[in-house]
């Protein structure tokens, strides 16, 4: 290791672009960009650090656990939040509530109707696209020639990226889903 002494000043290259919105977010969170990269940085660290303590919450539809009663009191706001946030999920308030305990304890995604649609489309996209790329394969095993042309190659990366847009706007709502803004 340089034994030179090292400057505690990380400077980040983000172009302006990236810079410009990373300022408009801090501004919103009301933090200094600078101290807010700096919290990130030691978020990141400590998660490396102090992982999380295992998902130990698993429920096999087979052997579902028994249910017990618990009742909570909401203020009228947070009932009447609840209830439209369901409405526009499509699920009962009773759904969503589990939900949300579920993704706090899970801390994994914890999808509504909305996410489970987009998933289900982007998986029978991914399935047409392996299927093509099946139909290649088979051809070229048979010893027939399959030309594969720039513009095909070019549709499946389209079904590809649709593919992946789709997965990440559904993980990144139900990730949001969770924040309290």
């Amino acid at each position: 290791m340089n034994t030179e002494k090292r400057s505690p000043i990380l400077s980040v290259r983000l172009g302006p672009e990236l810079k410009s919105r990373w300022e408009n977010y801090c501004e919103e969170l009301g933090r200094a960009p600078s101290s807010a990269i700096r919290e990130a940085v030691e978020r990141q660290l400590k998660a490396v650090d102090e992982p999380l303590a295992p998902k130990t919450y698993r429920q096999i539809e087979n052997e579902q656990e028994t249910k017990q009663r618990f009742e909570i009191l909401l203020t009228t706001s947070e009932k009447k939040s609840i209830k439209e946030r369901a409405h526009i999920e499509r699920c009962s308030m009773r759904r969503w509530i589990i939900d949300a305990i579920r993704a706090g304890l899970t801390h994994e995604p914890q999808f509504g109707m909305s996410e489970i649609d987009a998933l289900g489309e982007s998986n029978y996209q991914l399935l047409a696209l392996g299927r093509n790329l099946n139909q290649i394969a088979r051809r070229l095993n048979e010893g027939n020639y399959e030309p594969v042309t720039v513009q095909r190659i070019e549709a499946l990366s389209r079904i590809i990226d649709k593919h992946t847009d789709l997965v990440s706007s559904a993980i990144r709502a139900s990730l949001e889903r969770w924040s309290l803004k």
